[in-house]
């Protein structure tokens, strides 16, 4: 993305694009404001659970505090930010799920992200926990016999949480922080029913994004 940015600038070649991304730490605010002075209107990119726990579950490379400085970076340079979200991931508990919304709804605050929408997980026979459901400490159902193909895969998790009821919370939740209603209002306020405050201090991601801001260069 450096050279191709470097390259339409070079070119003097005025357009705008958007892709997406991992949030990768090699995303400086220079990088970023070069891709934004070469036609960058937006990126989006897979935060996934929004847990720390989790994302080193999945091996997914990231944490919430490196998502947060990459996305600030983006914002920073005048790029709209949308995050893939995860919820129902296996081991996944309510108070998991808590946790990640708070941590969403402070990326929202602190305007590292502009948009994003949670998607229910869903288990595919090639997947990591596919393929070894034992290291994310669930049982697939086994599969009907089938003359076509073979994907999507049900699982039992052990937690026996209800990730459909939590799911309408998350996107209710997400739909108004997109409109920047409720931004600044307890998390529990989204579920039905009464749910734990989260684990998460408010100030989290401001925290993050300071320690960022302040250490020196490596």
């Amino acid at each position: 993305l450096e050279a191709m940015a470097a390259e339409l600038l070079r070119r003097n070649v005025t357009t705008s694009w958007w892709g997406n991304i991992r949030f990768e730490k090699s995303f400086t605010p220079e990088l970023c404001d070069l891709l934004a002075e070469s036609g960058c209107i937006a990126i989006s990119g897979g935060l996934e659970v929004a847990s720390n726990r989790l994302l080193n579950l999945m091996k997914k490379g990231v944490s919430v505090e490196q998502v947060a400085r990459v996305t600030r970076a983006f914002a920073d340079a005048g790029i709209l930010v949308h995050a893939y979200l995860m919820y129902g991931f296996p081991t996944q508990t309510v108070q998991d799920t808590i946790d990640a919304l708070e941590y969403v709804r402070q990326l929202f605050e602190e305007d590292c992200i502009q948009s994003g929408f949670f998607h229910r997980f869903t288990c595919t026979v090639h997947s990591p926990v596919g393929k070894d459901p034992e290291e994310y400490g669930v049982q697939l159902i086994p599969l009907p016999q089938i003359s076509f193909a073979r994907n999507d895969i049900g699982f039992i998790d052990p937690t026996g949480v209800d990730h459909e009821s939590l799911g309408i919370a998350l996107n209710k939740a997400l739909y108004n922080f997109m409109h920047g209603v409720c931004v600044d209002t307890d998390v529990r306020n989204w579920f039905d029913g009464k749910v734990d405050r989260p684990r998460v201090a408010r100030d989290f991601i401001a925290r993050a994004l300071g320690q960022q801001r302040s250490s020196p260069p490596d």
